[in-house]
């Protein structure tokens, strides 16, 4: 990715939470697919299953008849579904992908469900369900819960707070992963599985424009500005990463700086001072 779309990214996720152009920046995440993303034609297809969608209502449809008329065009009729078989496969993580395989994971699964309420006049948020993203339909009070990735079942709220029963919430109340949470946190999601399986698989031109775009979000991150030091070392950019280090280590607990990093930034320093020497 080239710093065109990191500014682009930047502005999409400017602004108060509200205005934070969700689509825009999963369109831009999208891109690191390495393909071109078209988000005009993904943004026509989900105007399209959002007309068929209003076709089915009746005038002054409420919260539960738009949930249901989403529900029945999305999983019923065009088959979206949560892929079980390649789960971690990036393709899951590309929206437009998503949109034109009509398979993905919770979150991007959950990602068009609200595109297309959005387009119909209906209230989504995303829920931050502890290892499976969710929808919240309507208005909070109404406690219309969704499993887009599992054919947008239906879950109460009972039901959701009985799986958190006895489960390690480091010290949360079990409600607040029933609310609803920021655009920003579900782009933050989004690019955090990515980080995960570039990492994984040590894809380091894909994992550092990953670092790239959650310190988008992230400014304040030092050990996302260490890890992309890193990164730019490994990557053959000496200079960048002396940067990031002197700032990461700068910032940083000095309890919490990792010793590989002190070791990299002495090397980089010599290496800095040698030049100067020679210049």
């Amino acid at each position: 990715m080239d710093e065109g779309l990191y500014s682009a990214f930047a502005e999409a996720v400017a602004g108060p939470g509200p205005e934070v152009d969700l689509f825009g920046a999963a369109m831009i995440i999208a891109r690191l697919s390495g393909h071109e993303a078209d988000a005009h034609a993904t943004a026509r297809e989900l105007d399209l299953i959002a007309e068929a969608v209003r076709e089915r209502l009746e005038a002054g449809a409420n919260a539960e008849a738009l949930v249901e008329a989403i529900r029945e065009e999305l999983f019923a009729t065009r088959g979206f579904a949560g892929d079980n078989d390649s789960y971690t496969d990036p393709e899951n993580s590309y929206l437009d992908r998503v949109v034109e395989r009509r398979r993905g994971i919770p979150i991007t699964l959950s990602l068009v469900f609200m595109e297309v309420a959005e387009r119909v006049g209906l209230r989504c948020d995303g829920v931050g369900f502890p290892g499976h993203f969710l929808v919240r339909c309507g208005e909070p009070s109404q406690n219309l819960y969704i499993d887009p990735f599992h054919g947008g079942a239906r879950l109460s709220r009972a039901e959701l707070l009985a799986r958190l029963a006895g489960a390690d919430l480091g010290g949360a109340s079990p409600e607040s992963f029933l609310a609803g949470v920021t655009r920003r946190q579900i782009l933050q999601r989004m690019l955090n599985n990515l980080h995960a399986f570039f990492r994984e698989r040590r894809d380091l031109e894909r994992w550092l424009a990953t670092v790239e775009l959650l310190l988008r979000l992230e400014p304040w991150n030092g050990q996302l500005v260490g890890e992309r030091g890193m990164l730019h070392y490994r990557l053959g950019a000496p200079e960048l990463a002396l940067v990031d280090l002197e700032r990461y280590v700068s910032a940083a607990n000095p309890g919490a700086v990792s010793s590989g990093a002190l070791r990299l930034l002495d090397e980089l320093r010599l290496l800095h001072k040698g030049r100067e020497g020679t210049a």
